[in-house]
Order: structure tokens, then sequence, then C-alpha cells
């Protein structure tokens, strides 16, 4: 073989090396490679023989607690009933409808930047607002205040306007869609 071969699966094989006794160190035990036999904690295994000792000389083992779960959470382990567990319910919701709100057209641009610079000032001032294509003419950008439950909320919100955006304000209905 060549020596750079060689010299590259040395370099391969210590790095693996290297990730694995990383791997064990982070988590604390080695990886595992397969299936073992699992045993109870204290059982007699064949490679170590238990002598017999009396009862009365052997300290109290006490059984190993695990430590308290978090109050709503309940520990992990079998389930409570040992009977067959129950069926999933399955709950069927309505079909969903687009909503009806109300939003406030704040103004209409030729170029996107303009708009931008408009949701940002309404945006500044705590009021939603988003920039939208006018569904009319798509070369125009529409900003829009809103959405607003009701139309008695959309004008409370053009008259704390009225002073800022200096220009007619008009509430329209507005729907939002249903996600697909």
């Amino acid at each position: 073989m060549n020596k750079k071969v060689v010299s590259g699966l040395a370099v391969g094989a210590t790095l693996i090396l290297f990730l694995a006794v990383l791997y064990y160190l982070s988590t604390g035990n080695a990886p595992k490679t397969g299936p073992s036999p699992v045993t109870a904690p204290g059982a007699p295994t064949a490679a170590a023989p238990v002598k017999a000792e009396p009862r009365a000389a052997a300290p109290a083992q006490s059984t190993p607690k695990e430590p308290p779960a978090a109050p709503g959470i309940e520990p992990a382990g079998p389930p409570k009933e040992a009977g067959p567990s129950p069926e999933p319910q399955v709950t069927v919701l309505p079909p969903l409808e687009p909503s009806q709100h109300y939003g406030i057209l704040a103004g209409s641009y030729g170029k996107y930047p303009d708009a931008v610079r408009l949701l940002d000032r309404l945006k500044k001032q705590g009021k939603p607002a988003f920039v939208q294509r006018d569904p009319r003419d798509l070369n125009r950008y529409q900003v829009w205040l809103g959405p607003f439950s009701s139309q008695e909320e959309a004008q409370k919100a053009i008259k704390s306007l009225h002073a800022t955006l200096k220009q007619p304000l008009k509430i329209e209905p507005i729907e939002n869609p249903v996600p697909k």
C-alpha cells in the first residue's frame, strides 16, 4: 500500500477513536453497540456467585427511589391501570371559514420601499399594520391597518391617526384567508 493511504487510514481511525472517547465523556456511559441482558439491581449473575448470609446479619437495604416528578408531570413507568389502553378520542372540528374583520387603507404606493416607510411609521406608533399588493393593480402596494374585530375599534384607530397621516382614511371589510 501507498504510504499516504496508510497514514490517511491511521488518521481516520484516530479520529473515530477520539469521537468515541468524547461521546463517552459527554454522556457518562459507553455507546451501546447491541442488545444487552437486563438484570435487576443486586441480582446475582453467573460471573459473581452470591454467598448465603443469615438475614439478621444483613444490613437493611433501602430501595432506590426516583426523584419526585415536577408538579403536573407523571413519573415514567408502567401504566397505572393494567387493563387495555382506551381508544384515543377524536374530535371532529367544523370546516374552517374565512373570518371577516375590518381594516383601514392607510395608503397605496407604486413602489414597495415607499409602502414600507409608511408601515414603519405605523409600527413605531404601536399600530397593527401590513403591506399587500393591490388586488386590482398588481403594480401597486397597499398599506393596511388592522385587522380590527369591529368598526368601532377601527374608528378609534382612525381618530388616533388622523393627525399623523393627514389624509382621509376609510374603513373597509377585510377577509382573513383560511390556510389550505
